[in-house]
């Protein structure tokens, strides 16, 4: 089933890019165009989806032209939010009744709170029944227009935590509950069959930098499978445009931006046993540790490596079907250990996995708020944020439904292998139900009311 948001009313455009898309030349029928070709559409991750669906590449001419009129008209962080904090404290009931209340009143929310006040990761949720509140922190930081368009944190460079996407995964919270988030980009069986005809075709020797684009338009469109969330949401275009970053590295199609990441076809490539009818996927699941609370469940830490790569087998017979091994080559295994290991690298110099880890997060605290029942303990009404009732609203992109062949040929001596599969898989409400006590989470909420200026912020 294919869930879609309703349209994006002028509220929920942040001011500095509701002035940025007043100056446009452009002229666009509503507000969701508007916010979509400004903001959305500024090639999320390195990423564009054209007019047919397909996704590629945004070249440099692509990106130029909206983060030029973002850069030079974001106002940045004022006041209190200009420094930056180990924890800052955001109210969610806030948060909930100023993009209600600028809905209402069509009016622009202030930059600052599509920003979250800075947040760049999420360490605790607190509870709050004198308030009537729940409150989510973690280190914040001023912000800026990073690489590839991304909102990051002056200091650091990692992502900044964004409205669009809490309101998504709070939405969308039964849908992790029901199978969680999953996004997977592979070849049809038509593509393998097609493939391996032209390979029949070229006959013996073949050389692979020769016959790659024959191979290449024979294997044809790449599939993309989305489920959890809605299709066109600037959430689905992030792991989506992770996904994707992810192949193109291992595959050896571009070069990440940290040092120490060799691709998967650069290390089996002396490997003589690779076979063209075993191969390996990969994808970014959640890595969390147990999430403690303290005693009174006032109080919870999420902790852990946020976002781990994994791999599995896959067997393919001569009709393109795919059949899964439940094991793991031990070259793909050692290549996705140091993906891993090199993701919080990858989060600054390629910043869509750090938005990657951001909506990990996001959808881990909503889950975290339902599963536990924290509503009721703090007697806070979220319900226009979390659920399919949830009254905010999003922003709505192009959907991506394929992309064009992004494949790697490697000449061994059992035949020509082939690369092409990946994907990301976030079971949210399987570690928001892992919980532990732990009272040291108590502590940590005492002393946060003595960080930040003693403020929580939007409250």
């Amino acid at each position: 089933m294919r869930f879609r948001l309703p349209g994006l009313v002028q509220s929920w455009l942040p001011r500095s890019l509701a002035i940025a898309m007043a100056a446009c030349s452009v002229s666009f029928e509503n507000a969701t165009a508007q916010f979509g070709n400004v903001f959305g559409n500024r090639g999320v991750g390195g990423v564009m989806i054209d007019s047919d669906g397909v996704l590629r590449n945004s070249t440099a001419e692509d990106q130029s032209r909206s983060l030029e009129q973002l850069r030079s008209t974001m106002q940045g962080a004022q006041g209190d939010l200009a420094k930056a904090t180990d924890l800052r404290l955001i109210s969610l009931k806030g948060i909930q009744q100023m993009v209600l209340d600028a809905q209402k009143q069509g009016k622009s929310i202030p930059e600052d709170v599509y920003c979250l006040g800075g947040l760049t990761r999420i360490d605790y949720v607190f509870v709050y029944p004198e308030r009537n509140d729940i409150v989510i922190a973690g280190p914040a930081e001023p912000w800026a227009i990073g690489p590839q368009g991304s909102i990051v944190g002056k200091n650091t460079g990692s992502p900044v935590v964004n409205l669009d996407d809490l309101a998504t995964a709070f939405r969308y919270v039964d849908q992790a509950r029901n199978g969680g988030v999953s996004v997977s980009i592979d070849p049809t069986e038509q593509g393998y069959r097609q493939f391996n005809q032209a390979l029949r075709n070229l006959g013996g020797n073949v050389n692979p930098s020769q016959a790659a684009p024959a191979l290449a338009r024979a294997f044809g469109p790449q599939q993309v499978t989305l489920s959890g969330l809605p299709a066109d949401s600037h959430m689905a275009r992030v792991i989506l445009a992770a996904d994707y970053r992810m192949k193109l590295y291992g595959m050896n199609l571009a070069k990440p931006p940290v040092a120490g990441l060799p691709s998967y076809m650069e290390m089996i490539q002396n490997r003589s046993n690779a076979s063209t009818q075993i191969q390996s996927r990969w994808w970014m699941a959640c890595d969390y540790d147990a999430i403690t609370h303290s005693k009174d469940r006032l109080a919870w830490k999420i902790s852990g490596q946020r976002v781990k790569t994994m791999t599995e087998t896959e067997a393919f017979d001569q009709a393109g079907q795919r059949k899964q091994t439940g094991k793991a080559d031990p070259v793909a295994k050692k290549w996705a250990d140091n993906f891993t290991k090199k993701i919080g690298e990858l989060a600054v110099k390629d910043p869509v996995f750090g938005e990657l880890r951001n909506v990990m997060d996001l959808c881990l605290v909503a889950a975290l708020i339902e599963s536990q029942n924290l509503q009721s303990l703090a007697a806070c009404d979220l319900s226009n944020i979390l659920g399919n009732h949830g009254q905010i609203e999003t922003i709505k992109l192009d959907v991506a439904k394929s992309l064009d062949p992004q494949i790697s040929f490697l000449q061994t001596a059992q035949g020509l292998l082939v690369s092409a599969s990946g994907g990301v898989m976030i079971e949210s409400w399987y570690f928001a139900t892992q919980v532990k006590e732990n009272e040291s989470v108590a502590e940590a909420r005492v002393a946060a009311s003595k960080l930040d200026n003693e403020k929580i912020w939007y409250q």
